[in-house]
């Protein structure tokens, strides 16, 4: 695993740590907001790559990725 730091809206935080909270023991729930990051980014590029790419994965980046303001704004 890597470490990274992102800015996430503070009622989606809330909202996830809540359901950390409440499904942990649960099946098909996440013990940790690691757990449930990474499960919804999989998700998320999955969906990327079916819709965008021909269900194949995007080719790796192979240089630094870039930081700032978000591409098209």
């Amino acid at each position: 695993m890597i470490s990274r730091t992102f800015r996430f809206q503070e009622t989606l935080i809330r909202r996830a740590e809540t359901a950390v909270l409440r499904t942990a023991g649960l099946d098909g729930g996440h013990v940790s907001m690691t757990a449930l990051l990474n499960t919804a980014l999989e998700r998320e590029l999955a969906r990327l790559e079916a819709e965008l790419n021909a269900g194949e994965p995007f080719p790796a980046n192979r240089g630094e990725f870039r930081r700032g303001r978000p591409i098209g704004t």
